[in-house]
């Protein structure tokens, strides 16, 4: 097939030749050339071969019986020229073809290599691509095949090696535009990163390193200003221009040293003001503000000695206030008998500092208090159980121990006289009535048989008791019943109905 128009604008030239093979389309304008030119061809031929015609006869009646031999030489001769003549051209003829394809290959890897930008860095080789592109096509319209298929050939091995090439020359844009941003070119640095964005428009280093180089003039600015009010020892404003500056390109490394400078100043002129701030703090009693000013020290240099010697005196400063404060509590506490604050304010005073006899002592009384009180609560709710002669006895001793005390408070007063009350009615039996069928044996759980009887009286002392009845036949009863020592005439029944 012959050239045609490529997308990139090339122009492909028709066949100087044409080919009885290979069907024309023709316009109408072309056929009426050639129909004139058939017309013009018919006179020309006519005259000619009458004018022919003439010359043979002289020669066949003159000429051609000397020249008979020597004319069977030459035509030997005419004939092989036209056989070699023959072969050469059709050598050509078939390089057409392969001329045809690689100038379509070459059409297609250029569009290719444009969608990399080679027209941008292509340099002298996508120049010499375009001259041996042009030159193809010049051989290929004087229908010199071989020559253009070579053309396109050596254009396509260029193209090849340029286009694996292209990840090399993305690398070196993408290098050489940052070494330009860092010695503060800012054209050369547009320049290559352009380069690289043709080569992969979606390349984020590419599109980063261009955006830095347009910003590159003001970041210059505001370092050099970060630099100036270092100079000056104005820090905190020399911070805010070196960061403004990373705002912007957070890369670069004049601002980032330059920050890193003027803060390390800044936090040692900072560290020393926290350190004279804490220990007057700690004179004027002010220890939650002197831990705050020690810790911001702290956080500025992590691990400074000074600071752990400034926490470790106001530790020291701030247990003593402390204990202070919590033994006058816990002594005011004992006083007006809240003994489980007084125990947890002692507890706390030997948890800053566990070698304080006194402390120790009072919290060994103040657990003593709490152990009574907590045993007189316990026998003021257990009436119903004191009628169990241990717990009785248990009950007369702590009264006792209780009584024992001199320093009782209004509190173990009352609870003393409540439980002495106590223990007064429940040392006074009161008769109660018990009722039985005559036949039913009725036993009283830690009083003891009583028997069958129909009535009886016997004296308890204030309790809960069980009485059980059982007779031959029957279903044992049992029955819980209290005796109140605030009552009188108290009756119950005993005996067994239900029978077997």
């Amino acid at each position: 097939m012959d050239h045609k128009t490529s997308e990139n604008g090339s122009e492909i030239k028709p066949d100087l030749k044409s080919n009885p093979d290979e069907p024309l389309v023709k316009t109408i304008q072309q056929l009426n050339l050639e129909k004139g030119n058939r017309t013009r061809v018919s006179k020309t031929l006519a005259y000619s071969l009458l004018g022919i015609l003439l010359v043979i006869l002289i020669i066949v009646v003159f000429v051609l019986p000397s020249m008979v031999d020597e004319t069977r030489d030459k035509v030997a001769t005419v004939e092989e020229d036209n056989t070699v003549t023959t072969q050469i051209d059709r050598s050509v003829l078939t390089q057409k073809p392969i001329a045809q394809a690689l100038f379509s290959e070459l059409l297609i890897k250029v569009d290719e290599l444009k969608l990399y930008g080679i027209q941008f860095w292509g340099g002298d080789q996508w120049s010499q691509v375009l001259l041996l592109q042009q030159d193809g096509d010049d051989d290929y319209q004087s229908a010199q095949y071989d020559l253009a298929a070579t053309k396109y050939r050596e254009a396509m091995q260029i193209l090849v090696d340029m286009e694996v090439s292209v990840p090399v020359r993305l690398e070196e844009a993408l290098n050489q535009g940052l070494n330009a941003i860092l010695d503060g070119n800012k054209d050369e640095a547009v320049a290559n990163f352009e380069i690289a964005l043709a080569i992969d428009g979606t390349n984020q280093e590419a599109k980063q390193g261009l955006e830095r180089a347009f910003k590159l003039d003001k970041v210059l600015e505001l370092t050099t200003l970060g630099v100036n009010f270092e100079a000056e020892g104005k820090w905190q404003e020399a911070m805010q221009s070196f960061a403004n500056a990373l705002a912007i390109d957070s890369e670069w490394l004049e601002a980032l040293s330059g920050l890193a400078r003027s803060t390390k100043a800044f936090d040692a002129e900072q560290y020393q003001g926290f350190l004279s701030s804490g220990y007057q703090l700690i004179k004027e009693g002010k220890f939650d503000e002197a831990r705050t000013a020690f810790e911001q020290a702290s956080a500025i240099q992590p691990g400074s000695e000074q600071v752990a010697q400034a926490i470790e005196e106001l530790g020291l400063r701030e247990s003593m206030a402390k204990i202070k404060t919590l033994k006058y509590k816990a002594l005011s506490a004992e006083v007006n008998e809240r003994w489980a604050s007084a125990q947890e304010l002692y507890t706390s005073i030997l948890k800053l500092d566990p070698n304080i006899s006194e402390i120790q002592e009072n919290l060994i009384r103040v657990n003593q208090r709490i152990e009574l009180e907590n045993n007189l609560i316990y026998f003021t709710n257990v009436t119903d159980k004191l009628n169990d002669d241990k717990l009785f006895n248990q009950a007369v001793q702590l009264l006792a121990k209780a009584d024992s005390i001199v320093n009782k408070g209004p509190s173990l007063e009352k609870q003393i006289a409540d439980l002495r009350q106590i223990l007064s009615i429940a040392a006074t039996p009161v008769p109660v009535t018990i009722f039985s069928d005559e036949m039913t044996e009725v036993v009283i759980y830690k009083i003891g048989n009583l028997g069958v009887f129909k009535q009886t009286v016997v004296s308890l002392r204030p309790g809960v008791y069980i009485a059980t009845g059982s007779r031959s036949g029957y279903r044992d009863f049992q029955l819980r019943f209290k005796v109140s020592g605030r009552a009188t005439n108290q009756v119950i029944r005993v005996e067994c109905k239900e029978p077997i």
